[in-house]
C-alpha cells in the first residue's frame, strides 16, 4: 500500500507504518488467543484451523463493531470508519473481517487501501484525538513469558521424567537441558531490554 493521500482527500488515512503496527499487534494477540483455543479443540487438523480462524474474526469484529478499534489501533490512534468518517455498518465489518484473510496481498498493492478496505468500503483513519493505549510493552511481556513458561515446562518435566525413571541423563538430554537454559535466559534479557526501549 502506498498512502498520499491524495485519493481520499476527506480522510485522513493511516500511513503504512501505522497499518504494519496494527497489522503485527493484532496479529499477535488474536493468533495467541486463536491457538489457544484451537489447541482445546484440537481433535483434528481442519477443526482445529478453522476454530483458530474463527476466534481471529471475532476478535476483529467484536473490536471493531464495540469500539471502532482494536489494540493495535489504539496504539496507533487509528480507527476504522465508512466513507462519511461514521462508524461502519454490521455488514460493512462482517465483511471487512471475512475478507482480512485474504488481504494479504495488499501489502504489494499500489492502493491506498488494503483488499479488505476495499471489499467492504471502510477506511482506516489517523485520529489524535483519540486516546492511545500503550499495547506494546504489555504485548512483548506476554509473548515473552509465553515462551518462558514453554521452555521451564519443557525444562522441569524433562527433569522430572527423567529423575522418576531412575536413568542418567544422556549426551541428547544434557545437550537438550543447556540449550533450554540458555534459550531461558536469552528470553529473559531480550525481553527485559525490549520493554526497556519501550519504556
Amino acid at each position: 500500500m502506498k498512502i498520499t493521500n491524495e485519493k481520499y482527500k476527506n480522510l485522513n488515512l493511516a500511513n503504512e507504518e501505522q497499518r504494519g503496527e496494527n497489522l503485527i499487534i493484532d496479529f499477535i494477540i488474536s493468533s495467541i488467543f486463536g491457538v489457544a483455543i484451537a489447541f482445546l479443540t484440537f481433535k483434528n487438523f481442519t477443526i482445529a484451523f478453522l476454530t483458530y480462524i474463527l476466534v481471529r474474526f471475532i476478535y476483529y469484529f467484536t473490536f471493531e463493531y464495540l469500539y471502532g478499534r482494536t489494540p493495535g489501533k489504539y496504539q496507533t490512534q487509528t480507527e476504522v470508519v465508512n466513507e462519511t468518517g461514521k462508524k461502519p455498518k454490521i455488514g460493512q465489518l462482517i465483511m471487512r473481517n471475512i475478507s482480512r484473510f485474504i488481504s494479504i496481498l495488499s501489502g504489494i498493492s499500489d492502493d491506498e487501501r488494503a483488499v479488505h478496505d476495499n471489499l467492504s468500503n471502510t477506511f482506516v483513519v489517523k485520529n489524535n484525538e483519540l486516546k492511545k493505549i500503550e499495547t506494546k510493552k504489555p504485548l512483548i511481556l506476554t509473548v515473552y513469558l509465553i515462551v518462558l513458561s514453554w521452555f521451564v515446562y519443557y525444562l522441569t518435566s524433562g527433569i522430572i521424567t527423567t529423575l522418576t525413571s531412575e536413568k542418567e541423563l544422556g549426551a541428547t538430554d544434557i545437550l537438550l537441558l543447556i540449550v533450554t537454559i540458555f534459550s531461558t535466559l536469552y528470553v529473559l534479557i531480550n525481553g527485559v531490554k525490549l520493554i526497556k526501549n519501550y519504556s
